[in-house]
């Protein structure tokens, strides 16, 4: 099992919950679709190359955006990141994801 979180832009939220929970992720016995999501203040600096959803090159930017949290098991951990990079409207999400232990 694996704790997986991802940032992104508040109007991305049902975007991706979607594409997770059709990924199979979100699943915690016989509950799914169990996520949740926090705002958060984020900042950054755009570098030269780069396509920003938001920011301007070369300019630090301040914005709020959230992070949503869900667990994914084993069977389906490559197939909900795949589902949240095809729909995510960063160039580079921030996914992160942490084994879990069974206690």
């Amino acid at each position: 099992m694996y704790k997986i979180q991802v940032y992104l832009p508040f109007e991305a939220i049902d975007t991706i919950r979607d594409a997770i929970k059709e990924a199979g992720g979100g699943r915690i016995g016989n509950y799914a679709g169990c996520m949740s999501w926090w705002q958060v203040h984020s900042a950054w600096t755009t570098l030269e190359g780069a396509n920003p959803y938001n920011g301007t090159i070369g300019e630090e930017t301040e914005e709020d955006e959230y992070i949503l949290q869900c667990r994914v098991d084993n069977d389906h951990i490559y197939d909900v990141i795949h589902a949240i990079k095809q729909v995510h409207p960063y160039e580079e999400p921030v996914i992160d994801v942490v084994k879990l232990e069974n206690f």
